[in-house]
């Protein structure tokens, strides 16, 4: 679009604005309608979407996430009801890109990202925090639920398979599980420290594992705790 139209009037130039649609690899909103008030309506909603989820997977981004999380651990603090999250991160990613390109660095982001929406609950979000690392909110969600719907989640990425023109790759994760405490008042920041904490203890254990400590969560019973015990089954699932 130019700066001016014929009869001297300033334009807005959306050029830059296209490029960044078009970049994130978004469908070009000027593709949708010969109609230029149709074509401003989708570049605006483009821009919107960009601002709060991420242009390669599609998942919420890292500033978002933030502002979703904080609001859960609110939640939990008002309602008393516990809220998971769960941080992944792709094995040895450095390695994949390395050896295949950014290209396919970005393909295994992808397929991680979808493999995980593949698996969430109505009430559940998941965001892309960093470079191949993953959260995944799991709102008013009892421990022991909370175990249930990360261990489905961890199940389906290890490990997982993507086929390459001359190639396949094995693909695992390593993921760490924690809860808020509705007694204890903490940030996003802070939740965000603790569950990469568990994750790191994953990727020390061997990687491709889940990780979670059971919480000191005081209305948590003794049957409750030993049922969380309990779910510690099978290979790659660590508890305390």
């Amino acid at each position: 679009m130019d700066d001016h139209n014929p009869n001297g009037k300033k334009q807005l130039n959306l050029t830059e604005a296209i490029r960044i649609i078009q970049n994130a690899g978004l469908a070009d909103p000027r593709l949708l309608s010969d109609d230029l008030n149709i074509q401003l309506q989708g570049i605006i909603d483009a821009l919107c979407r960009l601002s709060t989820h991420d242009g390669l997977t599609g998942l919420m981004n890292a500033a978002f996430f933030h502002a979703f999380l904080f609001r859960e651990i609110d939640r939990s603090l008002r309602t008393g009801r516990t809220c998971g999250l769960l941080v992944i991160d792709i094995d040895h990613f450095k390695q994949v890109n390395d050896t295949y390109g950014h290209a396919t660095g970005d393909q295994v982001l992808r397929s991680v990202a979808r493999q995980v929406e593949l698996n969430l609950r109505s009430m559940d979000t998941a965001a892309r925090i960093g470079g191949e690392e993953f959260a995944v909110i799991l709102p008013e969600c009892t421990p022991q639920d909370a175990v249930s719907a990360a261990t489905r989640i961890h199940s389906s990425l290890n490990p997982l398979i993507l086929t390459l023109e001359q190639s396949i790759l094995r693909l695992t994760t390593s993921a760490g599980l924690v809860w808020t405490n509705p007694n204890i008042e903490m940030n996003s920041v802070t939740l965000l420290s603790e569950a990469d904490q568990e994750m790191y203890r994953a990727k020390r254990a061997g990687r491709s594992k889940l990780c979670y400590r059971v919480p000191e969560i005081p209305h948590i019973s003794h049957q409750e705790r030993s049922a969380l015990m309990d779910l510690q089954f099978g290979e790659g699932l660590y508890g305390d």
